[in-house]
């Protein structure tokens, strides 16, 4: 587990490192000076968790509403990197923990967990100049879960649990562009993308004192997002996406909705 985000953080560097205009040929001219853009991102998620090692009485689901302000610097045209700092708010279903004084599954009592989240992005074209285009995109997401405390119910005597979950999203992979039409580009971005955290709960019954903690991960592994960007003026910028999960037995989703003003 504590060796998954290196291996993300590495993958992800060295890919976007070893991306130059020598290798790949003239990068995508940008639309303006390089410079700073400032915005806000919106989305929703929606992942079903694997816990393989187990067994689940239910199918464990995590979803989440993510709000955040974002950053974003052009060094020069084809490259940027992003910085997102804002607010995640997570539930967790069918999540049991089987090891504490009393055995519970989270479920509707215990709501949303708010959380701060944090994100870096970074975007590279490597094919440009034509009808058709190709960026590489490397994203990395955190939600750091704030401690929430809720009562145990169906219990004689009085008891609460406490909850703090922290999970994280990398991905990696082509963003394949068409820029045939003025002021719409829209695009598919096929990538590996993982998910993973740590939920860790506390229990207090009375003299009973518990805690436990459980690592979760994504049960799917990759993602397909279908989108568009749209130029509402030259220092305007709205951007949507749709992507699938796809997994045995389903398909996860998740929504994005972006805005950039350029100063």
């Amino acid at each position: 587990m504590k060796y998954r985000p290196i291996l993300c953080y590495a993958l992800i560097s060295v890919a976007l490192c070893a991306i130059t205009p020598q290798a790949f040929g003239q990068a995508r001219p940008g639309s303006g000076d390089s410079g700073f853009r400032a915005g806000l991102s919106l989305g929703y998620l929606s992942r079903v968790l694997d816990l393989s090692e187990e067994e689940q009485a239910t199918i464990p689901k995590m979803t989440s509403l993510l709000a955040s302000l974002v950053l974003e610097y052009e060094f020069q045209p084809g490259f940027s990197l992003a910085a997102h700092v804002g607010y995640s708010s997570s539930t967790f279903d069918g999540l049991a923990f089987r090891r504490l004084p009393y055995s519970i599954d989270i479920g509707s009592e215990a709501g949303s967990i708010n959380g701060i989240l944090v994100g870096a992005e970074v975007e590279k074209s490597v094919l440009g100049g034509g009808t058709f285009g190709v960026e590489i995109l490397g994203q990395f997401f955190a939600s750091l879960g704030l401690n929430k405390e809720w009562n145990l119910p169906g219990l004689a005597v009085e008891g609460s649990v406490k909850g703090k979950p922290i999970w994280m999203k990398a991905s990696l992979g082509p963003v394949l562009t068409y820029q045939g039409w003025k002021g719409v580009t829209p695009f598919l971005y096929p990538r590996f993308d993982y998910l993973w955290g740590r939920f860790e709960l506390g229990q207090t019954v009375q003299d009973l004192k518990g805690s436990e903690k459980k690592d979760i991960k994504g049960k799917s592994l990759f993602g397909l997002g279908l989108g568009a960007d749209f130029e509402l003026s030259a220092s305007l910028r709205f951007r949507g996406e749709a992507a699938l999960y796809p997994r045995r037995g389903g398909t996860d989703y998740s929504l994005t909705v972006q805005t950039l003003f350029a100063f």
